[in-house]
């Protein structure tokens, strides 16, 4: 049997990562396009070329296509059956080189779409999260508004092979699909001028909590970050299961403790929130106004625990079992492992890496885990914003 990946890189510098995945004669494709937005036109003309790429798959039959955008990034995903997989890779050169598209027709989708956006109350508040920690850096840039949408007449933005990664899942010989990817994307010429990436996040400074008044509102949305390690760290794996011991799970212990045996929330939650270069541990939660300061002193309490009543051989064991069959599970579909590689990829992560976390996780320690805890999951290294109503929380503390 062939090797199950094919990995090389083309003399243009794009990247080509073909995987068999599954028996069905699917293709998933991933498209990573480096796309630098240092200012917040530049994201507005990134989110209209995204838009725009998606009317491509009207002149390829077979092919669906869709891309997004964000600061760093435009990723495409594209998918057809086998027997259109001459049409997909046809699309996607279509996609890098450039093509005629209707402009108006996009920024008339997008507005529509963005003002159904705003209209979630959780927008609001990770838009004056970003902004409390990371001041100015293009981090705070989430959504362009229409008066930025409407300013772009035309899109100048291009792509350059280099720093491009192409992802490509289907059931057959990875080194065949490699192959038929270099013959369409061969011929990618690389830009004239490179943009470069953005800065780094700024590390988070604990302790720094602050109010977001929402006056009359019922429930109070707490959101905390803490600086952590990103995954080529050897600790990685260590602190991501004593994230799932703390919330990473129904049974974890910030749950059965806030949730179930307090009723202090609707939800909690710890995780990890990584970006490219940076990696951040989060723990979010939901909760009536009477319970917001309650529910904060109980998180500070749970945190100090992982120190002074570390992570248990059992809940360690589970919170393993729980990682690795939650992970199995949701990338089982091939569409669902394709994002996820490339979500890698988008963050500065190689992708090859997902598919030996589950190996490092099974080999991590009860005490490396303790040791991480230990490290890590102190009250004075978060800060965060709570969104509530000013007359119930004056001055939220975590401490």
């Amino acid at each position: 049997m062939s090797n199950p990946i094919a990995d090389r890189t083309l003399p243009n510098g794009l990247r080509l990562l073909a995987l068999r995945h599954g028996i069905t004669p699917l293709a998933e494709v991933r498209l990573h396009l480096p796309a630098p937005c240092p200012t917040r036109l530049d994201l507005a003309e990134s989110t209209l070329l995204a838009a725009s790429l998606a009317q491509l798959q009207d002149a390829y039959d077979g092919v669906e296509l869709s891309a997004m955008a964000d600061i760093h990034r435009i990723s495409v995903s594209a998918s057809s059956s086998m027997a259109d997989l001459e049409s997909l890779m046809a699309a996607l050169a279509q996609v890098v080189e450039g093509a005629p598209i209707d402009l108006e027709v996009a920024r008339g989708q997008l507005i529509a779409q963005f003002r159904m956006v705003r209209a979630h109350p959780d927008i609001a508040v990770r838009v004056e999260l970003a902004q409390h920690l990371f001041g100015d850096h293009p981090a705070t840039f989430l959504l362009p508004a229409e008066a930025e949408l409407a300013s772009v007449t035309e899109l100048r933005r291009t792509f350059d092979p280099r720093g491009a990664v192409l992802v490509l899942l289907t059931s057959a010989d990875p080194e065949q699909m490699a192959d038929a990817a270099e013959k369409a994307l061969g011929g990618w010429r690389p830009a004239a001028r490179s943009v470069p990436p953005l800065p780094p996040l700024p590390a988070i400074e604990g302790g720094r909590l602050a109010l977001l008044p929402r006056p009359g509102a019922p429930q109070s949305r707490i959101r905390l970050r803490a600086q952590a390690l990103t995954p080529d760290d050897d600790r990685y794996p260590a602190l991501f299961l004593a994230c799932n011991v703390l919330g990473g799970y129904v049974s974890s212990r910030l749950s059965r403790n806030l949730r179930e045996d307090k009723g202090y929330v609707y939800g909690i939650t710890s995780m990890f929130d990584l970006h490219p270069g940076s990696g951040f541990l989060a723990i979010e939660a939901d909760t009536a106004v009477a319970t917001t300061n309650p529910a904060l002193a109980a998180v500070a309490d749970e945190l100090r625990r992982m120190r002074t009543h570390p992570p248990t051989g059992d809940e360690i064991q589970a919170a393993r079992a729980f990682a690795m069959g939650s992970t199995a599970t949701r990338l089982a579909p091939r569409a669902a492992f394709a994002t996820a590689l490339a979500d890698l990829t988008a963050k500065a992560i190689d992708p090859l890496f997902l598919l030996d976390f589950s190996r490092k996780l099974a080999a991590v320690t009860p005490e490396a885990v303790v040791a991480a805890a230990e490290e890590f999951l102190t009250p004075e290294r978060f800060a965060g914003v709570i969104a509530a109503d000013p007359e119930s929380v004056t001055h939220p503390i975590l401490n």
